[in-house]
């Protein structure tokens, strides 16, 4: 018996692979510390109240409404990019910026180029992103930070890049591990962009293979100096690492540079430049009548050393801020892409729910999620759900399809997959959350989250037709539970594709691969990482 060429590369691949885990776990525990930089928070001064400098590009008067904030819905894409371009074009102080992401693409060139012209009219712009996908972008982000009056911080690094970023990552899953997801664009302390989005492409609309259905708010008045203070407190932070300590490139590289000027003006991105600056909302911020809805409004979030501390230490979490007695009366309508109830929650459901509560969930399909073993998961709890009278939706492949059509500025030959990406809640008639954080464990006890509670009928109403065109049959599945004999039910996926209703028995329209994996993945117990 010979064997097999095959079989024997692939072991010896297997091998060498091993060989290196081991050489560089013991390279990184050789390291020292499984975090970089300074060993203490830094000075903070927090300011007191919100400025007023940039109310005036508003149709309100925005200081006569105080204490109450203005908001200005952003779940557009466009509108949601044109909105942090305005902020950036707009500020005459300082620009923060925090992300969990922040590709370099085209989406992502239009607003670098926005903070950089910021930086050169002697705006101070301050940056903080996470770590989790800066491992090949040190050079990039090295020319961007190397203008004046641009500061970089990233937070939570690890000792390594490139390569061994994603090892060391994984080898120090219960601190590198857990990282930063809030996010919050930021002007002169008086306006400010939160809610889901991070910065790129897939965000808003314009990548070729995969659109992120998300949603963001405008916020204007009083609860800007909540979201600039809660940056200065991680900006400050001893987690968060200048750039410089962490770079491996020394110097601003000046090929990198043409190269990033010549992007600026290639046809996609002019195009996309021409699309932002024809939206209702860019001209009437021009035209200092942005219309807003105003409400009282709270910031809550985690701190940032819940990176660094026991998962039953919730004294710096958001979970143990938010106000308890948030509870619906009349409807619940949740958005939340990434969806595992844990038995609190389950609770407090049946607890609505038999005091007559609407609850209304939307989540990912199995066919749109981009994590299969997060859909396993919150696929244990779909029977459950619904015999309690949990009305469940999940978001299909071709979401919003009409919305991307004809979109000539992307220069799309092909329309790409939707998935969910926004978290929001609907709750009665008055009350609208919005941040970053999902509805899972990771959310709850392992990275920091931010999100915004607004108290507003208007504004409520208008996102609770948003959350009604999310979950029409042209975009989700809606779920039920068929019985046949007093069985206990089959799950039923029924929605509408090409004005046709169809119906489903197998997690929706998904291929016999992914129903593997999705069942493969439980085989590993992952749930508290998820």
């Amino acid at each position: 018996m010979h064997d097999n060429p095959k079989t024997a590369d692939t072991m010896k691949k297997h091998f060498s692979f091993i060989l290196f885990i081991l050489a560089t776990s013991f390279f990184l525990s050789a390291c020292g510390t499984k975090h970089v930089g300074i060993k203490e928070n830094r000075p903070i001064t927090l300011s007191t109240e919100s400025s007023d400098s940039l109310y005036t590009y508003c149709a309100d008067d925005v200081a006569s409404q105080f204490p109450q904030t203005g908001f200005y819905p952003l779940e557009s894409p466009l509108d949601s990019l044109a909105a942090r371009v305005l902020l950036a074009k707009s500020a005459q102080h300082r620009i923060t910026v925090q992300y969990f992401t922040f590709h370099g693409d085209i989406a992502g060139s239009i607003l670098s180029t926005a903070l950089i012209d910021a930086a050169n009219r002697g705006v101070q712009v301050d940056v903080l992103i996470d770590d989790i996908a800066l491992a090949y972008d040190d050079t990039a982000v090295a020319v961007f930070n190397a203008y004046e009056n641009i500061n970089v911080r990233v937070f939570n690094p690890t000792n390594s890049r490139r390569a061994l970023h994603y090892v060391e990552m994984g080898l120090y899953s219960d601190t590198v591990g857990r990282r930063m997801h809030n996010k919050s664009f930021t002007a002169d302390n008086s306006m400010s962009v939160f809610g889901g989005r991070n910065i790129g492409n897939v965000y808003f609309g314009i990548d070729r293979d995969n659109y992120f259905i998300d949603n963001d708010i405008l916020a204007v008045g009083p609860l800007v100096n909540q979201i600039s203070n809660q940056f200065d407190y991680y900006f400050s932070d001893a987690y968060s690492v200048d750039f410089n300590v962490i770079s491996t490139t020394d110097t601003t590289d000046e090929e990198e540079l043409e190269a990033f000027e010549k992007f600026t003006q290639t046809k996609p991105l002019v195009l996309l430049k021409d699309a932002v600056s024809q939206r209702e909302l860019y001209k009437k911020f021009q035209d200092r009548q942005l219309p807003l809805y105003f409400g009282d409004a709270e910031l809550h979030y985690d701190m940032p050393d819940k990176v660094s501390t026991a998962i039953t230490d919730t004294h710096s979490h958001l979970k143990s801020k938010t106000p308890h007695e948030i509870i619906a009366k009349n409807r619940f309508f949740m958005v939340s892409p990434y969806f595992i109830p844990n038995e609190k929650m389950m609770n407090r459901f049946e607890t609505m729910i038999r005091n007559g509560v609407d609850i209304a969930v939307l989540t990912n399909s199995l066919e749109s999620s981009d994590q299969t073993t997060v859909y396993a998961y919150y696929a244990q709890m779909q029977r459950r759900l619904l015999k309690m009278g949990v009305r469940l939706y999940e978001i299909h492949p071709t979401a919003f399809e009409s919305d991307l059509i004809n979109q000539k500025y992307n220069l799309l030959k092909v329309m790409p997959k939707s998935a969910l990406h926004a978290k929001t809640i609907v709750i009665d008639d008055d009350l609208f959350v919005i941040g970053s954080a999902n509805m899972d464990p990771r959310s709850r006890n392992l990275n920091t989250e931010m999100v915004g509670i607004i108290r507003d009928k208007e504004l409520n109403a208008y996102e609770a037709g948003v959350f009604k065109e999310m979950i029409a049959p042209e975009n989700a599945y809606a779920l039920s539970l068929e019985y046949k004999d007093q069985d206990q039910g089959t799950i039923v996926w029924q929605a509408t594709f090409n004005g046709e209703e169809k119906k489903f028995y197998n997690d929706g329209d998904a291929s016999w691969w992914l129903r593997m994996k999705k069942n493969l993945s439980l085989w590993f117990p992952v749930r508290h990482l998820l």
